[in-house]
């Protein structure tokens, strides 16, 4: 049901579920959807302020983190970096921008789930390109907690072509060993909580 009602979300405000640059149609439409965002009160940590957590042992702090890749790399050489650092993992990719009204609705459902899984060891990665303003990012970021990558646009469109992501927000579940135990890629939009969590779960078993 609430697959249904993102994806109708996602039909109003089709333009914006492109993996383009949004037009001044969507700016508006980022506007309305203000309203989602809640205010930001911490710092934005670096991918250094959090190697001390440990995934899996007992609470893990969950908070934002910046990654980055080498600005150089084509789009999938700098998807397959990323994805080696959580190499043994369970993954939850979401490619997301901050234009996106059914990205940022999606986010607000899948934060009923994320907290338990994280304290099991799962990791959120969160995905988008240079079309999501630094400004805007780097307000919203610190209230989405998990890893961040901010692609340039040239790595970012070379990784849409080649999974063949159409639009956006579009979710993957990868297990420990690298294979998708889930995705919708190809679809787009949010599968819901149960879709996820329960892929997530059964990729922690493997």
């Amino acid at each position: 049901m609430k697959r249904i009602f993102l994806l109708m979300t996602g039909v109003l405000v089709m333009a914006s579920m492109s993996c383009g640059k949004p037009t001044n149609a969507n700016a508006m439409a980022n506007e309305e959807a203000s309203e989602v965002q809640t205010e930001v009160t911490a710092d934005v940590p670096t991918a250094d302020a959090a190697d001390d957590v440990v995934p899996g042992e007992g609470a893990v702090e969950h908070v934002a983190v910046l990654k980055t890749v080498d600005k150089a790399l084509g789009g999938m050489e700098a998807y397959d970096q990323i994805m080696k650092s959580y190499a043994g993992k369970v993954v939850v990719l979401d490619f997301w921008a901050t234009w996106c009204p059914p990205c940022r609705a999606a986010m607000l459902e899948v934060d009923k789930i994320k907290p338990a899984l994280m304290d099991k060891g799962v990791c959120f990665v969160y995905i988008t390109g240079e079309t999501s303003p630094q400004k805007d990012f780097d307000k919203m970021m610190p209230n989405i907690h998990g890893d961040h990558y901010r692609l340039t646009n040239a790595q970012w469109g070379e990784i849409c072509k080649t999974l063949n992501i159409p639009g956006i927000p579009a979710y993957a579940v990868v297990g420990k060993d690298g294979n998708m135990a889930f995705s919708n890629l190809t679809q787009g939009g949010y599968p819901g909580n149960e879709t996820i969590e329960n892929a997530a779960e059964v990729a922690l078993t493997k």
